[in-house]
């Protein structure tokens, strides 16, 4: 996992372990991410791909975890990746 220097608070570890997996999967497919809009579809094909199906928990935390998605894609595009 990265940038865990800090964290301390188990949601914000959580939130890194997501942010991580999206783009550790994005990365994985070799994604080009500039015709990424960081949507829900998007974020859910890969937790589908990831998880095998997606959980009413991941619905009822679509908002959440499309933000998380959307703060992999502009992390990756700032590394260059």
């Amino acid at each position: 996992m990265e940038k865990t220097d800090g964290i301390t608070d188990v949601g914000e570890m959580k939130d890194r372990m997501m942010i991580d997996l999206f783009k550790k999967k994005l990365q994985e497919a070799k994604t080009d991410l500039a015709p990424l809009r960081g949507t829900w579809n998007e974020a859910s094909e890969i937790l589908k791909a990831h998880f095998g199906k997606i959980t009413r928990t991941m619905v009822s935390n679509e908002n959440k975890l499309r933000n998380l998605y959307q703060t992999a894609i502009d992390e990756l595009k700032k590394e260059g990746t």
